[in-house]
């Protein structure tokens, strides 16, 4: 007589030794039911460990632009190339690099902040600041905002 193993996933279906899947009265099909109950199990606990990752993984992917970015300074800070060249060099150099893995994030307010920060700042590097009235000021983000046309990371990475 062959010994006959059991797994049990939940009570929903069993398998035994000779690779067979037993019904279990009431149930759907066993790979069906498994993976119901394993995704409805898993879902809260794989949403919490990314959150907590998903943090980390951002705030490294800002100081990764920021080393980007400081990189190709002096491309960004010549008076010879063109403002629009400059933002061009930023849209390729730099963003795809904070961008990298992004399409996994799940983005808090908090985390879309400092994106949105970051975003501004080297913006504001790159554009330099506006004289007005005998006095000189940072731009301020509506003002950003209307030169990068709405195109911003947020938007990259949220569509």
């Amino acid at each position: 007589m062959q010994m006959e193993t059991q797994l049990h996933v939940k009570n929903k279906w069993r398998y035994n030794s000779t690779q067979n899947y037993d019904f279990l009265p009431g149930q759907g099909t066993p790979l069906e039911e498994a993976i119901k109950s394993e995704v409805a199990s898993n879902t809260w606990e794989i949403s919490l460990v990314n959150t907590n990752n998903n943090n980390k993984c951002i705030k490294e992917r800002i100081m990764m632009g920021n080393k980007a970015y400081n990189a190709n300074r002096q491309l960004v800070n010549s008076s010879l190339i063109s403002r629009n060249s400059k933002l061009q060099i930023y849209r390729t150099l730099v963003s795809p690099v904070v961008t990298y893995g992004s399409e996994s994030w799940t983005l808090t307010m908090e985390e879309e902040r400092a994106l949105a920060v970051f975003e501004r700042n080297i913006l504001r590097k790159i554009c330099g600041p506006v004289k007005e009235n005998e006095l000189w000021r940072i731009r301020r983000n509506d003002e950003l905002e209307a030169i990068i046309k709405g195109e911003n990371i947020i938007r990259f990475i949220k569509p």
